[in-house]
């Protein structure tokens, strides 16, 4: 490209950044997560005579290899948020089927190739995704919209009642440079 092509046309008081590809042809997002092990699926909902399906999960999609210990979901009013949080062994697959949401993810392992990586995504049953939160990475959500949001966890271990397999950090806190709040 010549420098002509760098100017602004005629008219214009700046030439901008230009937008990089965000979608295949097929509109597939072109947005890998920029956090070690964590994978997400965007999943097309099929239209029937009444309705919608939308597969949440299977196997053979092969994105972890793990089995389901326990499904269970959560409900979010319009503008609730999570807090930050992260286990040590257990591995999370979210998936919003009502409302939308904001996943955010930041890359707390020291040893990781990403720490330090932050990384968001909105979903919701007009743009479905499974994302995959492998165990040490702090997550957080937030409602958005003006609908209550349904919020599907299906873990790789039951949640443990004695012992249970979570870290807790405020929306806020001062060890991730993102404010969920």
């Amino acid at each position: 490209m010549s420098s002509d092509d760098d100017a602004a046309p005629e008219g214009w008081m700046a030439m901008g950044t230009p937008d990089r590809q965000t979608v295949t042809p097929d509109w597939l997002a072109i947005d890998p997560p920029a956090i070690d092990g964590v994978k997400i699926k965007e999943i097309r909902p099929v239209a029937t005579s009444n309705g919608y399906l939308t597969e949440v999960f299977r196997g053979e999609w092969g994105l972890d290899g793990l089995p389901v210990g326990q499904v269970f979901q959560r409900t979010m009013y319009p503008g609730a948020v999570t807090g930050w949080h992260a286990h040590m062994r257990t591995l999370d697959r979210l998936f919003c089927s009502v409302g939308s949401v904001r996943i955010s993810l930041y890359d707390g392992r020291k040893a990781s190739p990403t720490f330090g990586a932050l990384w968001h995504k909105i979903v919701g049953p007009l743009r479905p995704s499974l994302v995959i939160i492998p165990p040490g990475v702090w997550h957080g959500v937030v409602s958005l919209g003006p609908e209550t949001a349904l919020l599907l966890n299906l873990v790789d271990k039951a949640y443990a009642y004695e012992a249970p397999d979570h870290r807790r950090l405020p929306p806020d806190t001062e060890h991730i440079p993102y404010r969920l709040v």
